[in-house]
């Protein structure tokens, strides 16, 4: 499995966790998560053209998802705080990769991702600065 296999993995189930998730926001955090859902369907599609340029195919997404139940707004806010974690943190780990074009996607992917994460910490309260988002800690 390549660095963009499992940001691409990250991505689908991302979409899927907002899909689930929003349902249980409103207002400005539930037009923030309808946006974020929308930013990771666009970078799945990027992802997806950048399999066709390069002659690759893209594993499918799940049918489902295995997310913990969130039953209000707080705790469907944390749980898509996690998936934006995941994401980043997955893409981060793809600008190690050794060949130039998946380095070069993967680092666009993490800049979005960063930004999400950053969006998304920001309207459930969290500190937004980290240095290296994404990166595990030590």
């Amino acid at each position: 499995m390549t660095a963009v296999d499992t940001g691409l993995a990250a991505e689908y189930a991302a979409i899927y966790a907002y899909g689930a998730m929003a349902v249980h926001l409103d207002g400005d955090p539930r037009s923030l998560a309808e946006a974020l859902e929308a930013e990771h369907r666009s970078r799945r599609d990027a992802l997806l053209d950048y399999y066709d340029a390069h002659g690759l195919e893209a594993a499918p997404a799940e049918a489902g998802y295995d997310i913990e139940h969130a039953g209000d707004a707080a705790a469907a806010g944390a749980l898509l705080l996690a998936v934006e974690l995941n994401v980043t943190t997955a893409w981060r780990a793809g600008v190690a990769a050794t060949e130039p074009s998946e380095r070069e996607i993967c680092l666009r992917m993490y800049t979005d991702s960063a930004v999400s994460l950053a969006r998304w910490r920001l309207a459930v309260g969290e500190p937004v600065a980290t240095p290296w988002p994404g990166r595990p800690d030590r």
